[in-house]
């Protein structure tokens, strides 16, 4: 499993023109499973997403698809977990 702890590098308003295809790039990837879960930070300062993916490698490639990451104006640190338990209904995270 991992996290990925994301953070706005720029002004909100360097940030806008880049939202819509940020947020499609994410339907897409919860769209595919690999994006579990997603969360706006409180505050607004970033936000966080809990994805699987079958390498860290592959998760790298994803997130240098992220339009936020190719225009510059967000940043993500990625960590990676080995699921020690699961609550019912979200077994398939120690896949």
């Amino acid at each position: 499993m991992f996290l990925l702890l994301g953070r706005y590098t720029a002004p909100l308003d360097e940030v806008d023109p880049h939202r819509d295809g940020h947020v499609a790039w994410v339907q897409e990837h919860a769209g595919a499973g690999h994006f579990l879960a997603g969360a706006l930070e409180e505050g607004g300062a970033g936000g966080a997403i809990v994805a699987k993916a079958g390498s860290r490698a592959e998760v790298e490639a994803w997130i240098a698809a992220d339009p936020f990451i190719i225009n510059g104006v967000f940043e993500y640190d990625l960590r990676e977990y080995s699921v020690a338990f699961a609550a019912p209904g979200v077994e398939g995270l120690q896949d």
